[in-house]
């Protein structure tokens, strides 16, 4: 895609603590105003206590930036999705022992989300329902003696285990 950039002596951005060079970003394809702007200003800081410093900024409009987003139609089309599979927190050691799996699953191209907090497994569980979260993992301490991984098809209720390093077996069974 071209880029087009030109310079507009006449822009004004109608703040009056801009001191030299002032820029706007707008959308290519998009009928909307400036989606992000900024400029030079050489005494802003001094009204903050730090006077004789020069700066640059910019702002950028998230509004704006949003609706030319989906009015392109830039977003994927999965983004509105959930996740396909919860890693259930059950504790540090086993999140550390289940974020090379979860690692290995994105790299595959996998949705895959771990719960945040050792919170109880109804909380946990009830996330992923609420979510649409079709495919659930519970793995505890005594799987992680076994180097396994449980995973639960939420909507069927099957249930399987796979080694730890069997990624392909475990994203095999998510694509059910």
């Amino acid at each position: 895609m071209p880029r087009r950039s030109f310079i507009d002596l006449s822009l004004a951005r109608g703040l009056n603590y801009y001191t030299g060079a002032i820029f706007e970003v707008k959308a290519l394809d998009w009928q909307i105003g400036s989606i992000c702007g900024g400029g030079r200003y050489d005494n802003l800081t001094g009204i903050f206590g730090l006077p004789d410093m020069s700066g640059v900024g910019v702002s950028f409009g998230a509004d704006r930036i949003y609706d030319v987003l989906k009015g392109l139609d830039k977003f994927p089309a999965d983004l509105g999705g959930s996740a396909t599979l919860l890693f259930a927190n059950m504790g540090a050691d086993e999140v550390r022992y289940l974020l090379p799996v979860a690692a290995a699953l994105r790299s595959e191209g996998v949705s895959v989300e771990l719960y945040p907090d050792a919170a109880k497994l109804k909380k946990q569980f009830d996330y992923a329902v609420r979510k649409a979260i079709p495919f659930l993992s519970i793995t505890g301490a005594s799987e992680m003696e076994q180097g396994i991984v449980n995973l639960k098809n939420l909507a069927s209720g099957e249930q399987k285990s796979f080694e730890k390093e069997d990624i392909a077996g475990i994203r095999a069974f998510l694509q059910q």
